[in-house]
């Protein structure tokens, strides 16, 4: 029996080790989320610009599918940069997450701060087998951290390694 195939094989190297990236189906949602968002914002400029400054249907609609297309585009390109630049790891002291190219950010949850942690299946998510993990930590300005992209499996992992020690009381009087 494979470590693929064996489930104790499996849960003994879980967490793996290291920063990871997120998995290649959360590349996919991330540019349709890039999408989703672009496109609103250039229908927006289609008719507030195209349909007040150019004269002629032929023109508008030949600028408007142009301008369309090309938010689709830079939308899908983004989202898919920002899956590429997202690595997460579990280790004795909490949750990391690192993002971004430019303006990077690091962010660590010890697992002291813990108050009680959410997963979130939206539509798409669910039709590519993610989720996202919400680690919310005693009041601070940012008070959670929402991490999209987990495959479930991972997520509910992550959810169950994060939760607190079953014998510390905080809430006991």
């Amino acid at each position: 029996m494979t470590d693929e195939t064996n489930p104790v094989a499996m849960f003994q190297a879980w967490p793996p080790a290291g920063w990871q990236p997120l998995p290649d189906a959360a590349r996919t949602v991330a540019g349709i989320a890039g999408v989703l968002t672009a496109v609103p914002i250039a229908i927006g400029l289609v008719v507030a610009l195209v349909l007040g400054a150019v004269e002629g249907w032929p023109a508008r609609i030949g600028i408007a599918v142009a301008l369309l297309v090309a938010a689709g585009v830079a939308g899908w390109g983004l989202g898919r940069a920002k899956w590429r630049r997202t690595r997460w790891q579990l280790d004795a002291r909490g949750l990391s997450v690192k993002r971004g190219l430019i303006w990077r950010t690091e962010v660590l949850v010890p697992r002291t701060r813990v108050q009680h942690l959410d997963l979130e299946r939206g539509p798409i998510e669910r039709r590519f087998g993610l989720a996202t993990l919400v680690v919310h930590t005693a009041g601070t300005r940012m008070n959670a951290l929402r991490q999209q992209g987990f495959l479930d499996a991972d997520a509910v992992a992550l959810r169950d390694a994060l939760l607190p020690e079953p014998d510390r009381h905080d809430d006991a009087l």
